[in-house]
């Protein structure tokens, strides 16, 4: 009680003061007492055992379990399991109440088909009998109480069903939700493409792109990690330098251990993704190259020779490889083609920001500029255009 506890807010709150405060009205004070008081050694009943229910009350208590399982990736399932939970529970309650409550119901229950020979069977029976109460089928009633619990049963009973059915309504749209979703997105697409008259095959690969891009993110936006940009500044760059600091320092003229760490962070900030899809031509032999890019987690590009007339692979690229820094570093033209092999994402670079870099931190310029000029004389010639 004296301990520690997190606000609404996150905050860690201490103090004897501000913990007994929170704890008396949280409301655990008095479940808490009932759990713990021995109420045993005050009764002698014969059916002093249902008093125990109120230790039932504890496992309440794994509030930061339960908050864990709520937030978990499955948390519909979840939520599902924990209202069958609440509903056994209640029941489990209102089983112990209606046997403490129905005296003339106990009076007359030797004149059933079912006698109960121990307080098992006795608890079977008042379960037995609080569930078809609750789904308004009551038993016989002789008291003006249990007349009365009875149709609180029924009143809890249709709370009860009402929950349970939303709840399970709920669970089938969460998990198809996603489904839907994408569902939705191609019935759109598909609609828009007839309706401004885009011929059938062209059709067919916007429809293809929309498949590659649900299969490989299961997502329909063409930046599934768009979520990041809604993060904090600093929780963006500290997402983003997890994600591509490996990457960037596979560059030469960028591993350099004199150049300063913020460099590389703001790069990483600039990097944009685009997806191509399978055969898409990414950059082309003789046109003028303003970005680099970085293939991401999947997908493969090849290297056309440029000294051919058809179509042959010379190279190779998959993840974390890159290409096009020669032309972005020189400002010449592309001195190869590149192709994707596959569906794969590509993390670009432009040459502004590259620049903007070179403004913002004048320092590193030199730093860079010389990194870079190590680095053209090392590529004479190869594959990378």
């Amino acid at each position: 009680m004296l301990s520690s506890y997190i606000d609404e807010h996150g905050n860690l709150i201490s103090g004897p003061k501000q913990t007994i405060t929170n704890y008396v009205t949280s409301g655990w004070a008095i479940p808490d007492l009932l759990s713990w008081f021995p109420f045993e050694l005050f009764s002698s009943s014969s059916h002093s055992n249902v008093i125990g229910f109120f230790k039932f009350l504890r496992l309440a208590k794994v509030s930061h379990l339960a908050h864990r399982l709520n937030s978990a990736k499955k948390a519909g399932i979840v939520r599902f399991v924990m209202l069958l939970g609440l509903v056994f529970t209640i029941s489990h309650l209102l089983a112990c109440y209606w046997s403490w409550v129905a005296v003339g119901w106990r009076a007359h229950i030797h004149e059933g088909t079912f006698v109960p020979k121990s307080l098992f069977d006795e608890y079977s029976l008042c379960w037995s009998l609080v569930i078809g109460s609750v789904n308004a089928s009551p038993p016989i009633m002789y008291t003006t109480a249990e007349l009365i619990s009875v149709a609180c049963f029924m009143l809890i009973g249709n709370v009860l069903q009402a929950s349970v059915f939303g709840a399970v309504a709920a669970l089938i749209a969460s998990i198809d939700e996603n489904e839907a979703a994408y569902s939705k997105k191609i019935i759109t697409v598909l609609e828009r493409c007839r309706f401004l008259g885009i011929p059938d095959g062209l059709t067919k690969r916007i429809r293809g792109y929309y498949e590659n891009l649900w299969r490989e993110t299961k997502s329909v936006s063409s930046d599934a990690d768009l979520f990041i940009e809604e993060l904090s500044p600093a929780l963006v760059c500290e997402v983003k330098f997890q994600l591509y600091r490996d990457m960037l320092k596979q560059i030469p003229f960028l591993s350099s251990k004199t150049l300063a760490p913020v460099v590389i962070e703001v790069l990483v900030l600039h990097l944009r993704t685009i997806i191509y899809m399978q055969d898409d031509v990414l950059i082309r032999k003789g046109e003028f190259g303003d970005w680099m890019g970085f293939i991401g987690s999947k997908g493969s590009v090849g290297v056309l020779d440029p000294n051919s007339e058809m179509t042959i692979v010379i190279q190779i690229l998959r993840k974390g490889d890159y290409f096009g820094e020669m032309a972005l570093l020189q400002r010449t033209k592309r001195a190869a083609t590149a192709v994707a092999l596959t569906w794969v994402q590509i993390h670009v670079l432009y040459r502004q920001d590259l620049d903007y870099v070179k403004e913002l931190y004048p320092t590193q310029t030199e730093i860079l500029e010389n990194e870079i000029s190590k680095y053209k004389h090392m590529q004479k010639s190869g594959p990378h255009s």
